[in-house]
């Protein structure tokens, strides 16, 4: 008799209309931060501009930088990060041709003039990580520090003046550079040669290759 009664059913769902939500909520797709910048300047680094040396945390976009082989170049804009720990090296004094006893980020990209690497690349100038140098000229590791960085932008790639007498890259938009850059052990290799005559970095018999000393096993893997 209930069953049939017109309204017996009147607040039965159909199970169709279930289907139509989800059993369980989206998750949202994981935000991934942005990769850190490789190396940039300490705020207190000395470049030369068109007024004069000024340190780094004074340069504004629309200043004129010194470089390399470009002459006067405009700084187009400037980055800040604050990496959470900042691998540092100790520069002496005369030892990159900067004046004064200098910490810099082991990441920073230097510019060298080395017999052995015109002889081997025919480039009169290469570059390397910092870290690449410990040991050459007294340069030593120090402890990292929560330190700032700038990072400058022009309108390519340039080698900037800094400290009297440093090349140091300020990089591009791209990965790519004008500039021959050094490995880790190519840079490790030609600092070890007396004159770098005996090496031959493309091709080189891997018997006749240096061992790497227990020093550059430790710092490989900062320079990769």
């Amino acid at each position: 008799m209930l069953l049939d009664h017109f309204n017996s059913f009147a607040d039965f769902q159909s199970v169709n209309l279930l289907m139509e939500f989800p059993v369980s909520k989206p998750v949202a797709p994981a935000v991934r931060r942005p990769r850190p910048q490789a190396g940039g300047f300490l705020p207190d680094t000395l470049v030369e501009t068109d007024r004069g040396f000024v340190q780094m945390r004074d340069v504004k976009p629309g200043d004129s930088i010194y470089t390399f082989d470009g002459g006067c170049q405009e700084v187009k804009s400037i980055n800040h990060s604050v990496p959470r720990m900042t691998t540092l090296v100790h520069v002496p004094a005369g030892a990159l041709g900067n004046d004064v006893d200098l910490m810099l980020p082991s990441d920073q990209m230097v510019a060298l003039e080395l017999d052995a690497a015109e002889r081997l690349f025919d480039v009169a100038l290469v570059m390397t990580k910092l870290i690449s140098l410990v040991g050459y000229k007294g340069i030593t590791p120090a402890m990292p520090e929560r330190l700032a960085r700038i990072h400058l932008s022009f309108a390519e790639e340039e080698l900037i003046w800094a400290e009297s007498g440093m090349l140091l890259q300020a990089p591009g938009s791209t990965l790519d550079s004008a500039f021959r850059k050094l490995s880790f052990a190519e840079t490790r290799q030609i600092l070890a040669s007396e004159d770098g005559r005996a090496l031959a970095l493309t091709g080189m018999d891997p018997v006749s290759a240096p061992e790497p000393s227990p020093l550059d096993k430790v710092l490989a893997p900062l320079a990769a």
